[in-house]
């Protein structure tokens, strides 16, 4: 996913971006996502805050729940939080369980916990066509630049 080719995920990455600018880094990944609420709310984007991820296995549903930091426009995207000195794959593993769980077509993995903001997109139907050819792994990764 292109940032600059999707509105909304730009509109979502705007939100992230006053964030850190304000907060910096250095705060517990819950102080992040009560402002990037507030941030939400004075930009007009729908959101679910700790949406929970159903997990099924062979066809039942298990007791078990996640919970995405946040969904957006109606569960078109899953925004996921953290505050640690780097992004590794056990985030970007995160991610896709949930974006397979839930079918929900877009995630961002945003980590504040930088002097940059260091982000990921994911796309479901591109994360979809890996699993076919037998690899799956982070659809694009980026930081944020001054």
């Amino acid at each position: 996913m292109k940032l600059q080719d999707n509105p909304k995920a730009y509109a979502i990455m705007a939100c992230a971006l006053k964030v850190h600018d304000i907060l910096k880094d250095g705060f517990l990944e819950s102080a992040y996502g009560d402002a990037l609420e507030i941030e939400f709310k004075k930009a007009g984007i729908p959101y679910v805050r700790e949406d929970p991820v159903r997990i099924f296995y062979d066809g039942q549903e298990l007791p078990t729940r996640y919970r995405a930091d946040f969904t957006c426009y109606d569960r078109q995207y899953l925004v996921e939080l953290k505050a640690i000195k780097t992004l590794t794959k056990v985030e970007w593993a995160q991610v896709m369980h949930y974006l397979h769980a839930t079918q929900i077509p877009y995630a961002m993995l945003l980590n504040f916990g930088q002097t940059k903001l260091q982000f990921e997109t994911f796309d479901l139907a591109s994360l979809q066509a890996r699993d076919k050819r037998g690899g799956l792994e982070k659809t694009s990764s980026r930081d944020e630049r001054s």
